[in-house]
């Protein structure tokens, strides 16, 4: 008898303790919401080359780095900073003969490669014509970014969270509830990608008074939030 009184409470408790479970899973609404911004750059950064080919080691490697000391000093009269060029890779190489199978050596490559921070993006075209009227034959890239990312991702963000708040209202009115609160959120967003040019497009930047559109770029952010719901009064 004692253990009946004893059972049909806890029974009771259980009971409850289920129904409220049952009703806390039931009430969660999850919804993901999307938002983009867009900025512009403000920086960019062009790799440029020299590649000097002679019949002897040391007339090669002279001839680079002569072009290559003349490069960067007609950036710095230019406005570019020392600490702005750098070198990104430098190579010497024997050239061999391909008429035979001899493997004799008819010359020498030497190639070295300057990697320039340009800061004020308007002189981006001005700074690639210098670099190839001082001595550079070849440029690799030219990539537009943002130094200052954390306003565009704001941005992004808030775009998202009302993205995902605005759907999260058409399905809670529709399903005769109402938000009460939120039960957790998590976002995954990007970085932006820089914009690059490859060499075809740069194959023009030979020419003088060479110019270049930055365009726009774009930042992605993504939320997944849990919203509490309760019925609507």
């Amino acid at each position: 008898m004692r253990f009946t009184k004893l059972f049909i409470p806890l029974l009771v408790v259980m009971l409850l303790f289920s129904a409220t479970v049952f009703a806390a899973e039931d009430s969660v609404l999850a919804v993901d919401g999307q938002g983009s911004a867009v900025i512009a750059p403000d920086q960019a950064l062009v790799t440029v080359g020299v590649v000097s080919q002679a019949r002897s080691a040391a007339q090669a490697q002279a001839e680079n780095a002569q072009k290559s000391m003349a490069i960067t000093q007609a950036l710095r009269q230019l406005g570019v900073a020392g600490n702005d060029i750098k070198s990104q890779n430098f190579s010497f190489q024997p050239n061999y003969r391909t008429d035979d199978r001899s493997h004799t050596i008819n010359g020498y490559t030497a190639s070295h490669y300057l990697q320039i921070n340009i800061r004020d993006i308007a002189k981006a075209g001005k700074i690639v014509d210098t670099a190839l009227q001082s001595g550079a034959n070849e440029v690799r890239s030219l990539r537009f970014s943002v130094s200052d990312q954390s306003v565009v991702r704001k941005e992004a963000l808030g775009k998202a969270i009302k993205d995902a708040r605005n759907k999260a209202d058409i399905i809670a009115q529709g399903l005769g509830c109402r938000i009460i609160g939120i039960k957790s959120v998590s976002e995954n967003t990007g970085s932006i990608e820089s914009r690059s040019y490859n060499m075809n497009m740069l194959a023009a930047a030979k020419a003088v008074d060479t110019s270049f559109e930055p365009g726009m770029l774009s930042l992605d952010a993504n939320v997944h939030i849990e919203y509490l719901l309760s019925k609507a009064q």
